[in-house]
C-alpha cells in the first residue's frame, strides 16, 4: 500500500515505493551497530511528515493502506503468517525465518495450499492457532470489498473451501491454478492470523462466539471491528488492542494520542525472534520535514531523516556521529489520475493529453537538480530500483522523455490552440484524428487542479517545477496542499465510481502518502489491486481491456507465460499512461544517532524492526 504509499500503499502513496538505495537490506554503518547493547530506556522513530496513524485493525482498505498503518504499526503488534524483508540483500524476497508458517505446501495441481503454523503466543497465554487464521480469512472474504488486496475476479473470488485440520495446520482449496510465485506474493502475503477468542464479537459487551463462520455474523465482527479502529482515541485504552502477537504493543492508556504520537512497550509473552532490548519504541509525529528536522538536531530523535533542502548539513551530523544512509522501497511515485471525475474525464481520458503532461516532467532534472541524485526515474509500473527478475530491461527506457516541442506538438495536432499565456484551448471540437476528442467541447481550457502532500519540500519543489514547465506549454495546474492522510483520502474519495456518481468537486490528479506506491503487503508486481479494473487500490479507475488481459495472464498459473505477460505488461502500461510517473525519490534520508545501535536494515518492504534496535551502554 501507499504511504506513500503505498502507499498504496500504496501508500499510493501511500505508499507511499520507490527508490533506489545501496542500503536497503545491509549494514547500516559501523556507529549504527557498534557498542554494548543496553536493556531498557525509549527509543524514539520519526513518522513522516503529516502522516500519523490513522486505523489499528490488521484488515484496512486502501484509503488506509499507507506506511504510517501497516508497516509502522500494525505488523509490530500482529504478525503476517508469512514476512517479506528483512534479508541480505534490497530486495522484496520472503523471509521465513520471521515468519509464522513454514513454506507452503502446493498440490492438487497447485490448487490447494496447506500451511503449517509455528509455536507462538499471544500475550494473553493462548496460543496461534489455525483458527485464528480462518477468523481473519473469513472477515476477509466477508468484506472483501473493504481489503485493499481485493482485485474483482482475483484469488479471494475462487476461494473453494478452507479448513484446519489441526491447530497448527490451515488448507486453502482454490478452485483455479494459479501462479505460485504470485499466489504466494499476492495472496498468501496478506493472510494473518488475529485473535478469535478475544475479537469473535459484535459488540463491545457481547459473548465471544464463532459469529464469523457465517457470512452475516462475519460482516457484523468486521463492522464491530472497524468502528473500534475508526475511534483513535480509544486505541489504548480499548482492551481489544491489548491482545498481540507481536515484539509490542500499544502502552495502555498513553500510548497513543490522535496527533499521531505512539508509544509501545514490549509484549513479555512474544515467543519469535527478535525481542525488544528498549523498554519503549516512540514514534513521533511532525507536521513537516523541517519540524522534524529541527527535532533532529535537537537530538530528541534516534532514528530520523534529513529533507533534500537540508543536506548541506549532513557533515555536520556525520561529525557528530550520526550515520546516514538513503532508504528505498519496492514500489514507485506519481500522481494519480482520477478518470471518473466528471469535470475532468473527457481530458484525461485522451491518451495524447497523458502524453503531453509526462513530457513535460523532467524526471532527469527533478533527480539531480531536486534531489541531489538521491533518486531513480519512474518509467512503468516495476520498480527499476532495487533491480529484480520481475523488469523488463526496455522500462528503463523513457517513452515519453522531457521535450516541451513534443508536447506542444501533440496538443496543437490535436486542434489545441496555445496563447502566449494561459491555457490551452479548444478550438477544434470532434472526434477525429486531428481533434480534440470525444466529450471535449469547443473553447474547453486545458486545466486540472493538482493536490499533492504538505510537508515534503523536495516534493513541493517537484510540483512547482512541474507547473512551471505546463503552463508554459498550454497545460494549467490550480496546486492545493493538505497533509498526507487527507491526499490518500481524496484519492480515493471516486474509488469504484463512474462519472455519473463521482462529485465535481474532487480531486482530479493527485500525488499522495510521501508521495510513493510501495509494493507491500502484495509484492509482485502485477499490478491487479492498482491498474487492474475494480482493484482495491486503483484509486483513480483506470480500466484498460488490453492491460486487464495482460495482467490474467500474469497470474493464470503457466509460469512461461507468466513471465512474458509480465514482461509486455510493463511496458505497454508505461506507454499508457495511466498515472504521470515520477522519480523515486529516497523515502528518506535516514539519520541514525549515535547511540542507536542494532539497525542492520531498512527494507524495501518499509517495514522496521525496532525489537532489534538498542541504546548503547
Amino acid at each position: 500500500m501507499r504511504s506513500h504509499r503505498r502507499a498504496i500503499a500504496f501508500t499510493a502513496a501511500a505508499a507511499a515505493a520507490i527508490f533506489g538505495l545501496a542500503a536497503c537490506g545491509g549494514s547500516s554503518g559501523k556507529n549504527a551497530n557498534s557498542g554494548k547493547p543496553q536493556s531498557g530506556g525509549i527509543v524514539t522513530f520519526a513518522e513522516q511528515p503529516g502522516s500519523p496513524p490513522t486505523y489499528i485493525f490488521p484488515l484496512y482498505d486502501g484509503a488506509n493502506s499507507g506506511n504510517n498503518n501497516i508497516t509502522y504499526l500494525q505488523p509490530l503488534m500482529w504478525l503476517p503468517l508469512y514476512w517479506f524483508g528483512h534479508s541480505n540483500n534490497d530486495q522484496a524476497t520472503i523471509n521465513y525465518q520471521l515468519s509464522m508458517a513454514d513454506p507452503p505446501v502446493f498440490s492438487n495441481s497447485g490448487k490447494t495450499v496447506t500451511m503449517t503454523l509455528k509455536k507462538y503466543e499471544w500475550s494473553n497465554g493462548k496460543p496461534v492457532t489455525s483458527r485464528d487464521l480462518l477468523f481473519w480469512m473469513n472477515l476477509l472474504l466477508a468484506e472483501k470489498n473493504q481489503s485493499a488486496a481485493y482485485v474483482p475476479g482475483g484469488w479471494m473470488d475462487h476461494v473453494a473451501s478452507m479448513s484446519t485440520p489441526n491447530a497448527s495446520t490451515f488448507v486453502l482449496n482454490l478452485n483455479v491454478k494459479y501462479n505460485p510465485t504470485y499466489l504466494l506474493y499476492n495472496g498468501l502475503s496478506i493472510l494473518q492470523p488475529i485473535p478469535q477468542a478475544v475479537w469473535d464479537k459484535t459488540s463491545a459487551s457481547g459473548a465471544i462466539g464463532n459469529y464469523d463462520m457465517t457470512t452475516a455474523g462475519a460482516k457484523a465482527v468486521y463492522n464491530f471491528m472497524n468502528k473500534e479502529s475508526m475511534s483513535l482515541s480509544t486505541w489504548d485504552t480499548n482492551p481489544l488492542w491489548q491482545v498481540v502477537d507481536g515484539p509490542w504493543r500499544l502502552k495502555p492508556n498513553t500510548g497513543f494520542q490522535v496527533t499521531g504520537q505512539t508509544i509501545m512497550v514490549p509484549n513479555k509473552l512474544y515467543s519469535g525472534p527478535d525481542k525488544p532490548h528498549a523498554s519503549e519504541f516512540e514514534e513521533l509525529p511532525f507536521t513537516s520535514a523541517q519540524a522534524e528536522f529541527n527535532a533532529l538536531q535537537a537530538g530528541s530523535v534516534d532514528y530520523g531523516y534529513v529533507p533534500t533542502t537540508d543536506i548541506g548539513d549532513l557533515g555536520s551530523l556525520k561529525a557528530e556521529g550520526y550515520t546516514i544512509n538513503p532508504w528505498y522501497e519496492w514500489g514507485f511515485t506519481f500522481a494519480e489520475i482520477n478518470f471518473s471525475n466528471p469535470k475532468y474525464a473527457a481530458l484525461e481520458d485522451q491518451l495524447y493529453i497523458r502524453q503531453a503532461m509526462q513530457e513535460l516532467i523532467n524526471q532527469p532534472a527533478y533527480i539531480s537538480r531536486i534531489l541531489l541524485n538521491y533518486g531513480t526515474p519512474t518509467y512503468g509500473p516495476v520498480p527499476t530500483f532495487p533491480s529484480s527478475s520481475f523488469l523488463n530491461p526496455a522500462e528503463k527506457t523513457n517513452p515519453y522523455p522531457y521535450s516541451p516541442t513534443a508536447a506542444r506538438a501533440l496538443l496543437t495536432s490535436h486542434g489545441w490552440t496555445i496563447p502566449k499565456s494561459g491555457p490551452a484551448v479548444c478550438a477544434k471540437a470532434g472526434t477525429g484524428s486531428t481533434d480534440c476528442g470525444a466529450g471535449i467541447p469547443a473553447g474547453t481550457k486545458l486545466t486540472f487542479p493538482l493536490l499533492y502532500t504538505a510537508g515534503v519540500p523536495s516534493l513541493d519543489d517537484e510540483v512547482q517545477a512541474m507547473q512551471g514547465a505546463f503552463d508554459a506549454n498550454g497545460i494549467q495546474l490550480q496546486l492545493t496542499q493538505a497533509p498526507a492522510n487527507t491526499v490518500l483520502s481524496e484519492a480515493y474519495q471516486c474509488f469504484g465510481e463512474t462519472t455519473a456518481k463521482c462529485p465535481a468537486s474532487s480531486t482530479a490528479l493527485s500525488l499522495f502518502a510521501s508521495p510513493s506506491y510501495t509494493y507491500v503487503p502484495i509484492y509482485y508486481p502485477d499490478g491487479d489491486s492498482l491498474f487492474g479494473c475494480g482493484g482495491s487500490t486503483n484509486g483513480g479507475n483506470y480500466c484498460n481491456q488490453q492491460i486487464e488481459a495482460q495482467i490474467n495472464k500474469i497470474i493464470a498459473g503457466d509460469p512461461a507465460q507468466s513471465a512474458t505477460a509480465m514482461s509486455q505488461y510493463q511496458i505497454q502500461l508505461a506507454k499508457q499512461v495511466p498515472v504521470l510517473w515520477f522519480p523515486n525519490a529516497a523515502y528518506q534520508i535516514s539519520a541514525i544517532s549515535p547511540k542507536l545501535g542494532g539497525v542492520t536494515a531498512q527494507d524495501s518492504t518499509a517495514h522496521i524492526y525496532p525489537g532489534t534496535w538498542y541504546l548503547k551502554g
